[in-house]
């Protein structure tokens, strides 16, 4: 964390929260590639987080808050085990707290706990934390299972829907400036080989084979938070993109962030591929909470949704890219080609081992579901 630069406009923005004690300090967290987080400390020995929504993603952010809201007011009605986010209010009882500048811009502010004595990670370093992880997100569905799934509206339309980001992309790429465009010709030719994958778990909602359920479909291993000292799952954070889904985009995204041997920036796609035994690790502690509450079509398709998300992501990467860079946040010109190629040779790896994972998401299932 570093310090911010316009501290005074953040400061006031903080006094409309009601915050307990005075603001001691501020830290600008680079940590998210979509909204911008702050750590707030006050003299009161109480921890906060403040992020300004990223309008240009979340375009509804009221939609966005009351998505928020009601699932973690829930959560707390219904698990008593583990913490959940809690929305600071602002001194007017608001959820949000919209601050004009001299041109009269609209920007939003919300406010949350900060979580203490938690950790979360950018990479799993150990069985334990990929079992930990997964056994976070499967808590987190696992607790939601009741939740009225109708209720919560879509904050990012169409968000894990792979079919139409696929048409979204050729659309993307026929707009393309020249000189983006000529870069990315053995990417799209290779996503164009596998677009008959990018409707399967979409043809199975929309048939009705498998059931809408909460899901959180951004299961990236930071957005579990784990005790610093037993290292097991306490929280699941960054509730922006919780709509109704499938289990299968959170189970499928949660292994393709946990468990590649590489981070989404390496450029050596060399070092690119999928780490079995953090697979299988991740792959118990999920199932040790979902199991009993799956339907067979969604365990026999557990697999194949790891390669589905891994082909979306670099989907989306490559549309950003040729889009001008508008959505992930980058640091230099072709970040986000780097990251659609690494998605796209974890994929090609994902599908090579296909069976192998899928023997061993059976072997688990198994062993949980009369649990």
């Amino acid at each position: 964390m570093e310090k911010i630069k316009d501290y005074d406009k953040i400061n006031k923005i903080i006094k409309e929260f009601n915050i307990s004690g005075d603001i001691f300090n501020i830290k600008l967290v680079n940590t998210g590639i979509i909204n911008s987080t702050y750590k707030v400390m006050s003299n009161s020995n109480t921890e906060y987080l403040l992020q300004k929504i990223n309008t240009n993603v979340f375009k509804d952010p009221y939609t966005l808050m009351k998505n928020i809201e009601s699932v973690t007011n829930f959560i707390k009605e219904n698990d008593s085990n583990n913490d959940s986010l809690t929305i600071i209010k602002t001194k007017q009882g608001k959820s949000l707290y919209v601050y004009k500048d001299e041109f009269l811009n609209k920007s939003y502010y919300r406010m949350f706990n900060y979580i203490s004595n938690t950790v979360s990670y950018n990479n799993v370093d150990t069985l334990e934390i990929a079992y930990n992880i997964g056994k976070g997100f499967g808590h987190f569905q696992n607790v939601l299972r009741n939740y009225p799934v109708n209720l919560l509206k879509e904050t990012i339309p169409n968000f894990h829907n792979t079919k139409i980001r696929y048409d979204n992309l050729i659309e993307a790429y026929k707009k393309a400036v020249p000189t983006r465009k000529s870069k990315v010709y053995k990417e799209i030719h290779e996503i164009i080989s596998k677009r008959n994958k990018c409707s399967i778990i979409v043809d199975l909602l929309d048939k009705k084979k498998i059931p809408y359920r909460v899901t959180h479909n951004d299961t990236k291993i930071s957005n579990v938070l784990l005790d610093s000292k037993t290292k097991k799952p306490v929280a699941v954070v960054d509730l922006d993109t919780v709509m109704k889904g499938s289990c299968l985009y959170d189970y499928g995204d949660g292994i393709r962030s946990a468990c590649s041997t590489a981070l989404e920036d390496e450029k050596d796609l060399s070092k690119v591929s999928i780490d079995l035994e953090k697979f299988k690790a991740y792959t118990k502690g999920y199932l040790s909470e979902m199991a009993p509450y799956l339907t067979t079509l969604e365990i026999s398709n557990m697999s194949v949704s790891v390669e589905i998300i891994a082909l979306e992501l670099a989907i989306r990467f490559l549309d950003d890219y040729l889009s001008g860079d508008t959505y992930f946040r980058t640091d230099y010109e072709e970040q986000n080609l780097i990251r659609a190629r690494n998605q796209l040779k974890l994929a090609k790896e994902i599908e090579e081992k296909n069976h192998i994972m899928q023997n061993y998401i059976n072997e688990y299932y198994e062993k949980y579901k009369n649990k």
